[in-house]
């Protein structure tokens, strides 16, 4: 073989059977399909604790242009009388990482003077809007704190049912993209003790969910319907040509099914945060589990093949005992990975 390389003569080529080949081709496209964003979905409900040594609230999220931000108190209580100035701050930024130290700049500067205005002190007024309630009663005499709203949302007072809808809601979006929603409570008296149970929420056009999760939602339901037929299809496959299956042809099966679960529990959570506002952290760890079971067999899958198992070689010996430590190695790294998007990612 050799000699025949250095003269330069073409040895003839064996090629492979078709059958083989479309089992690579399918391998390869259960390996490409797309995964899981490093990301946790962005939250459209909150709840906070604001009491008299607390700072501003700073919330951030992805917007649709016209998404309705409602806050509300729930609960409160007061040493004494006590009047509120409850201002709140809705700026809006092109780069994801353009105000990273925000919480740390005001955190230092956290007993803001009632007339500073940060759209004008720290924002320098670009594409910022600001509006405020003032004196607002807390006493130990009062069962429901006054109700907050921005009198310029108000466009019709003549209708009722558009009044209530405002009900609440102090700011509105004018744009898409990236903003940041600061609330700032302050009193007369420095003195006074007090503690607020506050609700924020920011419902959009399809909405709670943000305009960063709104294509994945989509994505991860187009993904599972893509799925579904493709294990059609490979059942129908499998039940046409029953006499020549292969064992690795039922492992095949198993990463369809995988699949088809782990975008069905993604589309899920996407769809349960679109509705009430709220993420299931125990949900997204059991889809990151799936996929990382799933990305796993897919890979194990390709490396057996690419090995010559079930197609030249009826076994791999002790090749195989490799490929499965490599298999476990790969699922530890790829579980912790997925633990850690859930996990670890703070959420604001």
């Amino acid at each position: 073989m050799a000699a025949a390389c250095r003269l330069g003569v073409r040895l003839p080529t064996r090629r492979l059977p078709a059958g083989p080949r479309l089992l690579r081709v399918a391998l390869c496209l259960l390996c490409w399909a797309a995964e899981a964003v490093g990301a946790v979905p962005e939250l459209g409900l909150w709840a906070a604790t604001v009491n008299d040594r607390s700072g501003p609230l700073i919330f951030r999220k992805t917007m649709f242009n016209s998404t309705e931000i409602k806050f509300s108190v729930k609960s409160f209580s007061c040493s004494g009388p006590v009047k509120f100035t409850i201002e709140w701050y809705l700026k809006h930024h092109t780069c994801q990482n353009e105000y990273s130290r925000l919480e740390e700049d005001l955190s230092q500067n956290h007993e803001l003077n009632v007339a500073e205005d940060l759209c004008d002190h720290y924002f320098k007024n670009t594409e910022c809007w600001t509006t405020k309630n003032e004196n607002l009663d807390c006493s130990t005499d009062l069962q429901l704190f006054a109700p907050l709203n921005s009198k310029e949302l108000i466009t019709d007072t003549r209708n009722v049912s558009n009044q209530e809808g405002s009900m609440d809601v102090v700011a509105r979006t004018q744009r898409d993209g990236f903003h940041i929603f600061i609330v700032s409570i302050k009193t007369e008296k420095t003195d006074a003790r007090w503690n607020l149970n506050v609700s924020l929420s920011m419902m959009g056009p399809h909405g709670y969910i943000s305009a960063s999760d709104w294509p994945l939602m989509i994505f991860y339901m187009v993904m599972c319907i893509i799925y579904i037929l493709y294990a059609i299809l490979w059942l129908m496959w499998s039940a046409c040509y029953w006499k020549d299956i292969l064992r690795i042809q039922f492992w095949i099966a198993a990463v369809i099914f995988l699949g088809m679960l782990e975008k069905a529990v993604f589309y899920s959570e996407y769809q349960n945060i679109n509705n009430t506002g709220l993420s299931t952290r125990g949900l997204l760890i059991f889809a990151e589990l799936i996929s990382a079971i799933k990305r796993t067999l897919a890979r194990l899958l390709v490396i057996i093949v690419s090995l010559g198992y079930g197609i030249v070689k009826p076994r791999l010996g002790t090749v195989m005992h490799r490929v499965i430590g490599l298999g476990v190695l790969y699922f530890l790294f790829a579980a912790v990975e997925g633990m850690m998007r859930v996990i670890g990612v703070k959420i604001t």
